[in-house]
């Protein structure tokens, strides 16, 4: 209902917010090579494994697929629009 509904709401901009807040990097260097703007979804796994986590705000926005490797290194966040790699953001240490 309503009260689900504007939950949702606040997640997503709290996901928004939080995304603005973030690092810009160039790459991500992962075990199976670096991931750049323009990869596909398939070559991201490849590279890097499945995200521990995948977020979209709603059908017009891009995917996020979230990677933490530990405390010991940083989150990244990256960004698809159509199966390709947008963006990839860099947030604090992980867990």
């Amino acid at each position: 209902g309503r009260w689900s509904r504007g939950l949702g709401d606040v997640y997503k901009r709290q996901i928004q917010s939080n995304l603005l807040a973030l690092d810009e990097a160039s790459s991500l260097e992962c075990d199976g090579g670096t991931v750049s703007q323009g990869d596909s979804e398939d070559s991201v796994r490849d590279k890097c494994g499945n995200p521990q986590k995948v977020s979209q705000e709603d059908a017009d926005s891009p995917i996020i697929w979230f990677y933490n490797f530990g405390s010991s290194e940083f989150v990244y966040y990256v960004s698809f629009t159509n199966g390709i790699v947008e963006r990839i953001q860099m947030g604090g240490y992980g867990d």
